[in-house]
């Protein structure tokens, strides 16, 4: 398939301007039949902002002004606001964290503060990639598809070729930020030249597409392949990204040297004959249409127990950003929508590259059984069980560091070696044989 790739600015600066656009966002709490809008409810969003923003905790934060834990935690939950004088010390305090911080901030609507202080946090972190927090640097391009669709890609690292099928939010610049992506891509890159990009519709790639159908998603995927001139990869596939990966396989036999999935399936969700996996899906639509990207505890908290239910906090706030800076909710539910009705199922016998399969065990985004499945058909695949309830491991967690060992001593030709394949949740490994 036709493609070029186009050099672009790369290491993470880029991000800001896509920030800026969407900072200003406005998400309106408690807005009656006046109009009015809850002072103590914008003041918890500020204040969780500002405390994030100057790295302090609800404890700490209660420490630094000699008051009770408990007030603050009625401060951050809306139930009440400081008074004048507890406002008075509080700015004083986080003034010193947080450059710029003045005791009029506090009454400016909530799309102002936002607009002047949610930049900065970011721009702390992306100043932190750019001095070399990060192992490396980047090069992002765009690679065009044959329809015409501009596909950002990212390059970092060196070694052998590990390519990232593209999992339902991506934004190649954020992630290097994101609390939930940065440590796990950066690792990549220290042992292998790690490839990945953004889906159509996705991030800093084309938003305004047309042909949004399985196909053309594995079509993307050889594109960048194309384009990159790789002659042979292995490729990492997370959630829908396996289904990419597999099908990848199937198309290309001789240019895949490995598969490493996690968290895969090969059958939509309304393909699997559960109508409570039809129910959970819903759920999931409606908190799309309703809460896509917004502040509020309410929609974010209640999205990411799907998806990351043992989330640290910071992970879930960078999970709510993303949205922002990724996609349009629209797109998104145009996304999930083709994905539901997916199924490959009769194309698995025929992978016969070496296959590595892992997949949370309490994982209530895609069930244990549908990786199984995808295990017993793919021949001489090897399933591992992790000990997560996180649809995608999170950095932090103890499952996180032997998902990393699994996946880089397979692909370095060391199944059988590395801390990660030697401790004890490793005793649920075992190749699976395709039935």
């Amino acid at each position: 398939m036709a493609a070029s790739l186009q050099p672009v600015v790369s290491s993470g600066a880029g991000l800001q301007g896509a920030i800026v656009q969407t900072a200003a966002v406005s998400h309106h709490w408690g807005r009656g039949s006046k109009g009015c809008q809850p002072m103590q409810n914008d003041f918890r969003q500020k204040l969780a902002l500002i405390a994030d923003l100057a790295g302090v905790s609800r404890s700490g934060l209660a420490r630094e002004i000699g008051i009770d834990k408990s007030v603050v935690s009625r401060w951050v939950s809306g139930a009440t606001r400081p008074s004048a004088a507890s406002l008075d010390q509080l700015t004083a305090k986080l003034a010193g964290r947080v450059a710029g911080l003045l005791r009029s901030d506090w009454e400016r609507p909530l799309a102002a503060f936002e607009a002047k202080f949610r930049t900065s946090a970011l721009d702390r972190r992306i100043d932190a990639v750019a001095a070399g927090a990060a192992p490396t640097r980047q090069e992002v391009t765009f690679c065009t598809t044959a329809d015409h669709v501009h596909l950002a890609v990212a390059v970092m690292g060196d070694g052998p070729v590990l390519v990232k099928a593209p999992n339902w939010l991506n934004h190649v610049e954020y992630d290097l930020v994101s609390p939930a992506w940065a440590p796990t891509f950066t690792r990549f890159a220290r042992n292998f030249r790690f490839v990945r990009y953004d889906a159509r519709g996705n991030g800093l790639s084309d938003w305004d597409i047309g042909d949004n159908t399985f196909e053309a998603s594995v079509d993307d995927l050889e594109a960048v392949i194309d384009g990159l001139a790789l002659e042979k990869v292995s490729l990492l596939g997370l959630s829908q990204g396996a289904a990419f990966a597999i099908a990848y396989a199937a198309r290309h036999p001789t240019r895949v040297s490995r598969l490493l999935l996690h968290g895969c399936y090969a059958r939509g969700r309304h393909r699997r004959n559960s109508d409570l996996e039809r129910k959970k899906s819903e759920m999931v639509d409606a908190l799309i249409t309703t809460g896509w990207g917004s502040d509020s505890p309410v929609y974010n908290n209640a999205l990411a127990s799907f998806f990351i239910p043992s989330a640290a906090p910071d992970q879930i706030r960078s999970f709510a950003l993303l949205q922002r800076v990724s996609a349009s909710a629209a797109n998104i539910l145009r996304s999930r929508a083709m994905l539901d009705e997916i199924d490959i199922t009769e194309i698995l016998p025929a992978i016969r590259v070496p296959t590595l399969i892992t997949h949370s065990r309490r994982d209530q985004i895609v069930p244990i059984e549908e990786g199984r499945l995808v295990a017993t058909a793919i021949p001489g695949a090897r399933f591992v069980t992790l000990e997560s309830d996180n649809h995608v491991v999170l950095p932090g967690e103890p499952a996180w560091d032997q998902w990393m060992s699994l996946i880089e001593d397979f692909q370095l030709d060391m199944p059988d070696g590395g801390q990660g394949a030697r401790t004890p949740a490793a005793s649920n490994s075992a190749p699976v044989r395709g039935s």
